[in-house]
């Protein structure tokens, strides 16, 4: 845990960089960037994949922070300011890409872009910023795991989120207003690495080729395997993942959104992959 990556004086003004805010702002960033070269190199016009991809982003934040609003009602109950704060905290991540993903497709339809190669395109845009805000968590102690007895079990410091919530609920007894501390699963590492797996498969899908030289996956269905294999992913980690105290959606809320988005994303998935083999034979 490091939350706080670099201070210093500019003045009399005291500069902090927090990792929260630091990798949070720098996923937004390389993800566009990524994202709008990735398009460039695959022969799209660059101003209007930045324009695309921006505007998704833009979209993405208010709807990260519109999903928070909901699952974590009682936190911004406290104080109504907290939902159109500009401070680096409330965001779930679904909500985000929800909002992110309904914004891309009405711009590349605005732009009368492919839909389905841009969307390829994001894969890798998706992957760092994916790694780049869990870091961010994973340095300022948030979205931690529930208490683990496995070797590779985090252990946070006295003062943390995991302590807090541990002493609050009774799991360190009275060893933790001493500071004792369990534990955890690194919920935040086990999201990176499987955000990289399931992009390094869909990569492979975008890059691969078949024998005649014609790629082994027709253009959309890298992306919608990325993003089945990923959600999948993130509905086993959130098994794991402990349950903020400003919680009110109840819960079954997330495994119910996995399973609807799945569900969705499989339907997608085939409908793709048939039209794209009607194409061929019709070829």
């Amino acid at each position: 845990m490091h939350p706080v990556l670099l201070s210093f004086h500019l003045g009399e003004t005291e500069v902090v960089l927090r990792a929260y805010s630091t990798f949070y702002v720098l996923a937004w960033v390389v993800a566009v960037a990524l994202g709008t070269v990735a398009a460039r190199r695959g022969g799209f016009s660059w101003w209007r994949a930045l324009v695309v991809f921006a505007g998704a982003l833009a979209v993405g934040i208010a709807g990260a922070r519109l999903l928070d609003v909901g699952v974590n009602w009682g936190y911004y109950a406290a104080d109504a300011t907290r939902i159109y704060g500009l401070g680096f905290r409330g965001f779930a991540l679904y909500g985000g890409l929800i909002l992110a993903l309904a914004t891309g497709l009405l711009l590349s339809r605005a732009f009368r872009l492919p839909v389905w190669r841009l969307a390829d395109a994001t894969v890798p845009a998706l992957v760092a910023g994916i790694v780049l805000m869990r870091v961010g968590c994973f340095l300022n102690g948030c979205c931690f795991g529930i208490v683990t007895s496995l070797p590779w079990g985090v252990t946070y410091p006295p003062g943390s989120p995991a302590w807090a919530q541990q002493l609050a609920s009774g799991e360190t007894g009275l060893a933790g207003f001493a500071g004792a501390v369990r534990p955890v699963h690194p919920t935040q590492l086990y999201e990176m690495i499987g955000a990289v797996a399931v992009g390094a498969v869909a990569l492979w899908l975008t890059r691969g080729r078949e024998a005649h030289g014609r790629r082994i996956a027709p253009s959309g269905i890298p992306f919608l395997v990325f993003a089945l294999g990923f959600t999948l992913f993130r509905a086993g980690d959130n098994l794991l993942r402990a349950e903020p105290p400003s919680t009110t959606a109840p819960g079954w809320f997330y495994p119910a959104l996995y399973l609807l988005i799945c569900a969705g994303i499989v339907a997608v998935l085939v409908w793709r992959t048939r039209r794209a083999a009607g194409a061929r034979e019709a070829a």
